[in-house]
């Protein structure tokens, strides 16, 4: 072998180590930005799902805040009736008695 084609043997070789080493290192980046990939949809599924709990408490604590406030409303409706009533029978009691003045001896 010459001379020549000794060192175009060595240029092949290090043409064909270069290609290898350029392969590797695509392949390297690739892994280093598939895992960044996987690690952003990770970051974004718990942040969604730490939305979604918080979300979630928001609005049970607005369902119970609205029940309660039926139930405030209900149970004071429920009390004004019971005092119109009691009103009218006060009111009717005094349309049937006459006034009277006890000091002056009227009765009922």
């Amino acid at each position: 072998m010459t001379t020549t084609q000794q060192y175009a043997a060595v240029a092949a070789v290090l043409a064909v180590v270069a290609g290898a080493g350029r392969v590797w290192w695509q392949l390297h980046r690739l892994r280093r930005v598939l895992r960044a990939e996987r690690a952003a949809t990770l970051l974004a599924d718990a942040v969604h799902h730490r939305d979604l709990e918080a979300f979630r408490t928001r609005v049970a604590a607005a369902v119970a805040e609205q029940r309660a406030a039926e139930e405030f409303t209900g149970r004071a409706a429920s009390e004004l009736a019971v005092m119109a009533a009691a009103d009218a029978v006060v009111a009717a009691e005094l349309a049937r008695t006459t006034h009277h003045n006890p000091q002056e001896g009227d009765t009922p």
